[in-house]
């Protein structure tokens, strides 16, 4: 049987029965899931968008995302898996199986955007994982570095069974790169995640091959926690040896951020939405009162990845669909914006009231979720209007789930990052901070 893009074939672990099923995914299926943009040439949350002629028009044949000739054998550890996630694949022995990074044979983690047949990571953190009983996976993956500057290229980390085995840094164009070849593993969850941020070389996957007698995406974690945030959530020169370093993707690791660090503490789904040197009223700018904003925070939260597709010259954004909420929500922002405000009384006051409405931004995609708003790794200059903003909106909303938290100020004995941001030993110290901060929020809620 051949899978196509409209259609794939998955054995379905059923523990009252063991029962084979073929299941189709039709086009309504991918329209519930997400949104498209007018262009029709982008799709997130697990749409497939139907291109037009300006980007990449789809052949009368459906696109193929599958192996030439799959056969599924009767999975005799059913029960078993069912606990794990229904198998897409499953083989009495080895095969070779190609197969798209969609939601039936992997677990998608963090923002993506689906473009010209492509599945992009956006984000830091954002990936793919997948069960894979099996001695071999290769994934193809494509990247645009050759735009961009020798330290601008894009990273991504290979993880098995949670370790990190392998760093990968993407070369220009479209390439095929090992992610595991050796003894055969049982049940291994592997992921690629990005490890490099948003608005530096892009990082797409195009497809993944397994030497496999198994495939199956792992269950998402029950509760997902989301950060916002600048530069010190994107991890910026966390593994830098000075701060004399610069910026260099290569010494950006997200796995090695307080965001991915608190949501493993917890045992929560990661969700990072966050660009170096955006603010909510100015990104960085080396003057007091000399306003940039080219990208703004309150222009990226909505959509599926902003500066993706503004680079590529959309007029129409792809929204992302908040289809999963999440349960906890950091904001961590203003370092940037001081650097428009200064002590300026009136930009400090313009930033309050930004800040206010970027609650109700939030809140709105996020009708259920703590949020909590914090600053003080790099500096704590607008603390006191991010704590102003918090109390008035959940004075007037009578919302109870809005909190605040100071990180405390790195400190010399952990070391610098690349340009004074903070090191991979910051982070952890924040992370402790944050994750304790959390718990003890919900140990309240637990005894109210």
């Amino acid at each position: 049987m051949k899978c196509n893009r409209k259609m794939f074939t998955a054995v379905l672990a059923i523990a009252s029965a063991t029962v084979l099923m073929l299941s189709a995914c039709d086009e309504a299926e991918r329209e519930e899931s997400g949104g498209t943009g007018e262009d029709g040439s982008l799709a997130a949350q697990g749409d497939i968008a139907e291109n037009d002629e300006s980007t990449n028009d789809w052949e009368s044949e459906p696109y193929y995302y599958g192996t030439d000739e799959i056969v599924h054998d009767f999975d005799p550890e059913a029960m078993l898996h069912a606990g794990e996630g229904a198998s897409y694949f499953f083989s009495s022995e080895l095969e070779d199986i190609t197969f798209y990074p969609e939601e039936a044979a992997v677990k998608r983690m963090g923002r993506f955007i689906e473009y010209k047949d492509t599945y992009y990571l956006s984000y830091t953190c954002s990936g793919v994982s997948f069960l894979m009983t099996g001695d071999k996976a290769e994934a193809v993956m494509v990247s645009n570095g050759g735009a961009y500057a020798d330290n601008q290229q894009g990273w991504v980390g290979v993880l098995i069974n949670g370790e990190l085995t392998k760093r990968i840094q993407l070369s220009p164009g479209e390439e095929t790169y090992t992610l595991y070849e050796g003894d055969e593993l049982k049940n291994a969850e592997i992921a690629i995640v990005k490890l490099s941020e948003n608005q530096m070389a892009c990082t797409g996957i195009k497809s993944i091959s397994c030497h496999a007698s198994r495939i199956a995406p792992k269950f998402r974690k029950e509760r997902q926690i989301e950060f916002i945030g600048d530069s010190i959530t994107c991890g910026y020169g966390n593994e830098a040896e000075s701060p004399a370093d610069g910026f260099d993707s290569a010494e950006e690791n997200g796995l090695l951020t307080y965001g991915y660090m608190t949501a493993e503490n917890l045992g929560m789904e990661p969700m990072i939405t966050a660009i170096s040197g955006i603010g909510l009223i100015s990104d960085y700018t080396g003057t007091v009162g000399v306003k940039e904003d080219y990208l703004l925070m309150p222009q990226v939260y909505d959509n599926s990845d902003t500066n993706f597709e503004m680079r590529r010259g959309f007029d129409e954004l792809t929204p992302w669909g908040f289809r999963k909420q999440s349960d906890i929500i950091v904001i961590n922002l203003g370092t940037n914006d001081y650097s428009y405000t200064g002590r300026n009384e009136d930009l400090q006051l313009e930033f309050e009231n930004a800040y206010y409405k970027f609650l109700g931004q939030v809140r709105s995609k996020n009708p259920d979720a703590r949020i909590i708003c914090t600053m003080g790794i790099m500096g704590a200059e607008l603390f006191d209007e991010i704590e102003n903003a918090a109390i008035r909106y959940r004075e007037d909303f009578d919302d109870e789930n809005i909190f605040v938290m100071k990180f405390d100020y790195q400190s010399e004995e952990d070391g610098y990052g690349g340009d004074y941001h903070p090191t991979a030993a910051t982070h952890r110290k924040a992370a402790q901070k944050l994750t304790e901060f959390i718990r003890e929020l919900e140990n309240q809620g637990d005894t109210e």
